[in-house]
Parts: structure tokens; sequence; C-alpha cells
């Protein structure tokens, strides 16, 4: 039985759930099967619905790493508010994101990365605003080496997550966290 596509008046409803099919697809299928017809048909969208908010394959992925970054950059924000230590916050923050599995936001992030990687012209077009939103949060200022190896290492395990390595079980993914987390304590406390 197939569903009928959704008529509606609210288009920023439609755009936010081809979005949101396009985060499911792209995590579930990989970039390599995304395409419109799969979006359209995860989202209960026509392909011509799909196609009036966006023309083609790439503005689909621009749109979905532009909000995706969006949400990365409030989430970082958001939990360096809640942290009352000024040293390393936005180290925490970033090692933080990189750790919660659970939330949707970084699994995206990491796929469209991923994707970035193998695409130069996603690359080309991706990388200076991926690092303007990474700047504007604060990731380098003050940056130590300790800081650094931190983030670095969440990065590390990010990858691992998208190549599906499974070689870190919960219980070392938990003393990594721990360890990277001490490397952003101040100087004096770290160790």
């Amino acid at each position: 039985m197939t569903r009928k596509p959704k008529r509606t008046n609210k288009p920023e409803v439609v755009k936010n759930d081809l979005l949101n099919a396009a985060g499911r697809i792209l995590v579930t299928n990989g970039i390599q099967a995304f395409t419109l017809e799969l979006v359209a048909r995860e989202a209960n969208v026509s392909k011509g619905g799909l196609l009036h908010h966006f023309p083609n394959k790439k503005a689909l992925l621009d749109g979905l790493f532009m909000r995706e970054m969006d949400l990365f950059r409030h989430e970082m924000l958001a939990s360096m508010q809640d942290d009352p230590v000024a040293f390393g916050r936005s180290a925490r923050a970033y090692i933080g994101f990189n750790h919660d599995g659970a939330k949707e936001t970084p699994v995206i992030i990491r796929h469209l990365l991923a994707a970035m990687l193998i695409d130069p012209q996603l690359s080309q077009e991706w990388i200076q605003h991926y690092w303007s939103v990474i700047r504007s949060i604060g990731l380098f200022e003050n940056m130590t080496p300790a800081l650094l190896l931190a983030c670095m290492a969440a990065d590390g395990l990010s990858l691992w997550d998208i190549l599906e390595a499974g070689i870190v079980d919960q219980t070392m993914r938990d003393s990594l966290h721990d360890l990277m987390v001490q490397l952003t304590q101040a100087p004096d406390k770290a160790g």
C-alpha cells in the first residue's frame, strides 16, 4: 500500500520533513544510496514537491548540512553556557557533543563530513562554513596542546564510528571520554 504524498500549505513543515528524511536516509543507507526518490518517499512527499524546495540532490545536501551545522552551533553554545568553568569549556562541549551517541545531530554531521571528504565539490563549498561555525563557538580561543589533543581524539572516535570499526566498547569509550575531559582541565589541575 502506497502512502499519498502530503499536501500542505506549510512549506517550512514540508521542507523540514524532507531534511529529516534526508538525514535518516544518509545515516541508514549512506551517501552512495542517497537519492531524491528515496528521500521523497521517506518524507511522504511527491518528487515534484521535493524539487520545489530542493531543485537537486546537492541543494538537498546543502540544506541538510546548513541545518545540522546550525543545530551543532546551538547545542555547543548551550553546553558551554551550562559549564561553570571557563578554561576548556568549548573543548568539553565539543568532546561531549561527539560522545553523546543518543543525539541525532552528531550522527548526521559525521555522515555529512564523510560525504564531504569523498566529494571534492562538497568539500570545497562546505569547508569554509564548517570552520566558520567551529571558530564561532570559540573552540580555538586559548587553545593548548592538551585541548587540541582532546578534540582530535574526539574526532578520531567519530571517524571510527563512521567507519563502523566496532573496536571500542562502551566501557572503553567512557574511559576515553573521561581522559579527554581531564585534558581540558586547567593546566594546574590536569594530570
